[in-house]
């Protein structure tokens, strides 16, 4: 049985639920169209042998000549850095001017660099700081550190303050480490001011307007690390001050397009259950059986998807009256973290899963305006932020949480930890390694090896000797030390989902979900289903498994229970 979901009139329905969404999804196509190819990726350089000298940042092209805006903060004049566009194209830039005063060196953080290649380079317009108001939308396009990517992910919010105690601009365009440097844009696809700083409320970001670098243009043209403010010249007016008002202000995105959350809502159902003694809460997408050619035992009850990693083996649904009835567990991926579930609970006026095959997560598309229902709450709202892409498997492969050592040439087990997944599985200190997974182990890197290749929650067979016995231990693997969080990045409200990396094929959002909101569907402005949000990643990212994906793992599950 093949699984499809086919267009039909209920998915118009939805597009007359979201009336104001499309003159500002307009706007935003037309911002990021005219300015993504400007965003870059930067890192200090060793100038002779070409090695990686320093973290990540981000910047702007603003000249044809390559003249480069970024942050005080991340650039030192003199220093050699690798530019990276987001269509492949690498070259040299050399850091010129910077300005940042002491003692905090954090005023005013503004910094310019100069590709030293001759050539045309794609460019942004710059705009003026002095003309935006509070509440004018923006847009950010940076490079997020946690997602290691070369290309970078679009972030949508507005104007909050003009003017902190600080002078910088503030906007709720969340940002993190990685960003810095990087341009936000006006809805005309100007860059209006440069990612600076941030506060621990993921609303609060601070930006160096534009104008600064307008003011201080000739001294940041020279490659001179100021102490002071260097002379200025005067900024003009823009010439379009009257058109950007023009364009719709917003104080809640969900307000501006005119949600209905009740219809929304009612595509998702929170869920819990208990892992390791844990009492574990997220949300479940509803997916009717009425629609799928389900065997007559099966086809009254009702399918529900959510986050693997999340659900135990007893899991409970709750109803929106607050009781509770059981779900049993059909299918797992650990690869894309998806559970598949069936329960008694009548769908009602769920959603159904439309999926209109148009190339949703395309580059024409960055910026589209997604929807995450939240049950009995106000739906989460932002945009679509990445194109595809792979997370290296970073913070959730399989770990073990034991030391080894070699005793009389054998690989033996020198510690291991109470509640470690060693010791839960019942490995002591003192056994004898000899295989994994059938595999000889002879030494600590063969070790390593033979376990690389697993995630957190997979079970490897080890063949292990005590006591001049041999024994063969199912070892169920545990995540490896998350680090505390110190840095402000860290710190956002309802924090990283444990099982965060490690996928294939995905794309990220802004909406800014709690890690136990994952579980629940994604929509575009539209109404179309696109993916289930399986994982907040970082301050600024939820990951999100396409459907395509999803619609392969349902297909793959639902064999044993189809006509």
């Amino acid at each position: 049985m093949l699984l499809a979901f086919s267009v039909n009139a209920q998915v118009s329905n939805y597009a007359k639920l979201v009336k104001g969404h499309q003159p500002l999804s307009r706007y935003i196509a037309q911002a990021v169209a005219k300015s993504y190819e400007t965003s870059v990726l930067m890192w200090e350089t060793d100038p002779d042998s070409g090695v990686r000298m320093s973290a990540q940042f981000s910047g702007v092209v603003v000249s044809k000549e390559g003249v480069i805006l970024s942050a005080a903060h991340v650039v030192m004049p003199g220093k050699t850095y690798k530019v990276m566009f987001p269509n492949g194209r690498e070259c040299i830039a050399k850091g010129l001017g910077r300005i940042s005063i002491p003692p905090t060196r954090m005023l005013p953080d503004a910094a310019m660099l100069q590709i030293t290649e001759k050539g045309s380079w794609p460019f942004a317009q710059m705009g003026w700081s002095s003309a935006l108001t509070v509440s004018t939308p923006c847009l950010s396009i940076a490079y997020p550190e946690s997602l290691e990517q070369r290309k970078p992910t679009v972030r949508f919010g507005r104007i909050t303050l003009l003017k902190n105690k600080y002078g910088f601009l503030q906007s709720s365009c969340v940002m993190e480490p990685g960003d810095s440097g990087g341009p936000l844009f006006d809805l005309l696809g100007r860059v209006i001011a440069i990612h600076s700083g941030i506060e621990v409320p993921e609303c609060v970001n601070y930006e160096v307007p534009i104008d600064t670098y307008r003011k201080y243009w000739n001294a940041l043209s020279k490659p001179e690390d100021y102490q002071e403010l260097p002379d200025s010249l005067t900024v003009s007016s823009d010439t379009l001050t009257n058109f950007m008002r023009s364009i719709p202000s917003f104080q809640d995105i969900n307000k501006e397009i005119n949600l209905n959350v009740k219809l929304f809502s009612s595509s998702c159902l929170k869920i819990k259950s208990r892992i390791d003694g844990k009492e574990q809460s997220l949300l479940a997408t509803i997916v009717p059986a009425k629609d799928l050619a389900l065997k007559p035992a099966t086809a009254h009850r009702t399918l529900l998807l959510s986050k693997s990693s999340m659900v135990g083996d007893k899991p409970e649904i709750i109803l929106p009256d607050g009781k509770t009835i059981k779900a049993s567990v059909i299918a797992r991926s650990r690869r894309n973290d998806l559970v598949l579930l069936l329960t008694d609970y009548p769908t009602g006026k769920a959603i159904k899963f439309d999926w209109l095959q148009r190339g949703a997560i395309s580059l024409d598309r960055l910026g589209a305006i997604l929807i995450s229902p939240i049950p009995d709450s106000a739906a989460k709202t932002g945009v679509l932020g990445s194109l595809l892409l792979d997370l290296p498997n970073n913070t959730s492969f399989g770990y073990l949480d034991a030391t080894t050592g070699i005793k009389d040439e054998r690989l033996v087990l020198t510690s291991v930890p109470p509640n470690s997944a060693a010791k839960i599985s019942g490995l002591e200190t003192g056994d004898v390694i000899e295989r994994v997974d059938g595999n000889i182990v002879e030494d600590q890197l063969d070790f390593i090896k033979a376990l690389q290749k697993y995630n957190a929650g997979d079970t490897t067979m080890l063949k292990i000797i005590r006591d001049s016995k041999v024994y063969t231990k199912p070892v169920v693997l545990g995540y490896p030390p998350q680090k505390a969080a110190q840095h402000p990045a860290e710190m956002f409200a309802g924090g990283k989902s444990l099982r965060r990396d490690g996928f294939d094929q995905v794309f990220v959002h802004d909406s800014g979900l709690k890690a136990n909101q994952c579980g629940g569907p994604v929509f575009d402005a539209e109404g179309y289903f696109i993916g289930i949000n399986i994982a907040r990643i970082s301050r600024t990212g939820t990951v999100v498994i396409p459907a395509s994906t999803v619609l392969n793992f349902i297909n793959n599950s639902l064999r044993f229970f189809s006509r």
